[in-house]
């Protein structure tokens, strides 16, 4: 099974919290996993936010760095070219996405006849994707 991960799932893999268990799953039992190019900079963004709010601390963010750096390397990651922006902008025009939303949504519809399932934690995107023609799946739902 081939999936794409926006940053809200991928996250669940570093952080345990709701729907981890279910993205640590997904993680196993997939073939290949994709994620758009921005993943690495949200993922990032995120922990540095739970280091602010003392979720974790500084340690445990190089740590998380490292492994989501390392990860990256095993994932298809599809860089944003000039056919993603210009389908993100048509994005947020028809389902008035937020613009990293607009983004992660547009590479998985770039990438939808290579991909299974679309996985992320953000109901509107995935309603949006499914009027995309996309199979989504949310890992914060019964799996």
């Amino acid at each position: 099974m081939n999936l794409y991960f926006d940053t809200s799932a991928m996250i669940k893999k570093y952080i345990d919290e709701k729907g981890s268990g279910n993205v640590d799953r997904l993680f196993e039992d997939a073939q290949a996993i994709y994620v758009s190019t921005i993943a690495e900079i949200e993922a990032l963004s995120t922990l540095r936010r739970l280091v602010k709010d003392s979720v974790i601390n500084d340690e445990d963010f190089r740590y998380l760095k490292s492994e989501i750096q390392s990860d990256m390397r095993y994932f298809n990651v599809i860089d944003i070219d000039d056919q993603i922006k210009k389908h993100a902008i048509e994005l947020i025009e028809k389902y008035q996405l937020k613009s990293l939303d607009s983004l992660q949504l547009g590479t998985a519809v770039y990438v939808n006849g290579e991909i299974d399932y679309f996985v992320s934690c953000n109901d509107r995107l995935l309603k949006s994707g499914e009027r995309e023609n996309l199979k989504v799946l949310n890992p914060l739902k019964r799996m």
